[in-house]
């Protein structure tokens, strides 16, 4: 419980939007007068609000036409007797049962559970939440990268080196950790003269140590992902794909060489 009126599930249901009106506005005046607490349930939202973002090229597929009950239905009508249709029924119950709900959580399982897949839309909610963040998408600043890779090398257990992507026109803004459910991630960012950001994202992997370099398009953000030797990396940004992947190429390069 977060205080003796508002507990720490009203809080979360609040960012999720499903409190009643008048306890809406009881959290609202709540926060109101807790600022350090509103701040955390302000990057709840930022997060919600991304990772919605990623999710919603899977939200809006269409359902295939072999799922899709009134086809099915049309189909079969002028060949099934009445008896024949409640069998029909019972077929089309049992597909949306179980191919049904299959299709719809296919997006949020078989991409999101392990592998590079996974880290892409770990780092492109990263990167919608922080790389526009326009008053602290770090923790710790660019000026004081010798600290930062220290705090990532103990939290990742690897040695772990901020590139420099000065030759692609970037420089270190700074970077920060990530929580993910398969253990601390660190975030790297970078601006150019033009203020463009790039997000470099980078974890220990407990499947696919090693992956080639693959194109991601997570909703609207767009990068590339590769693992070497027990470390997985994404680049993203809001650049052309070749940008992203001359300037992920370069990190690349770098880090073989750590």
């Amino acid at each position: 419980m977060t205080d003796a009126h508002v507990t720490e599930a009203e809080l979360q249901a609040y960012v999720d939007g499903r409190l009643s009106e008048s306890r809406q506005a009881v959290v609202a005046s709540w926060l109101a007068a807790h600022p350090e607490e509103a701040a955390r349930i302000e990057t709840y939202r930022q997060q919600r609000d991304a990772l919605r973002l990623a999710l919603a090229p899977v939200v809006e597929e269409p359902l295939p036409p072999e799922l899709d009950l009134h086809l099915r239905r049309h189909r079969r009508l002028g060949r099934w007797s009445a008896r024949g249709m409640a069998v029909a029924a019972s077929i089309a119950l049992a597909l949306v049962v179980g191919g049904g709900s299959g299709w719809m959580l296919r997006g949020l399982s078989a991409p999101t559970t392990a592998g590079t897949a996974a880290l892409a839309r770990e780092a492109a909610a990263s990167y919608a939440v922080y790389a526009n963040d326009a008053d602290r998408p770090v923790e710790i600043a660019g000026s004081d990268q010798q600290m930062l890779d220290d705090w990532f090398s103990r939290r990742l257990s690897r040695p772990i080196k901020a590139p420099d992507l000065g030759p692609a026109g970037f420089r270190l803004i700074g970077g920060r950790l990530v929580a993910t459910d398969f253990g601390p991630a660190g975030l790297y960012l970078y601006r150019d003269a033009s203020g463009n950001r790039v997000a470099l994202y980078v974890r220990p992997m407990r499947a696919q140590g090693n992956d080639r370099m693959t194109k991601r398009d997570v909703g609207l953000v767009r990068g590339w992902t590769w693992a070497d030797d027990g470390l997985g990396f994404g680049m993203f940004g809001e650049m052309t794909d070749e940008q992203l992947h001359r300037t992920a190429d370069m990190a690349r390069a770098q880090f073989t060489s750590i």
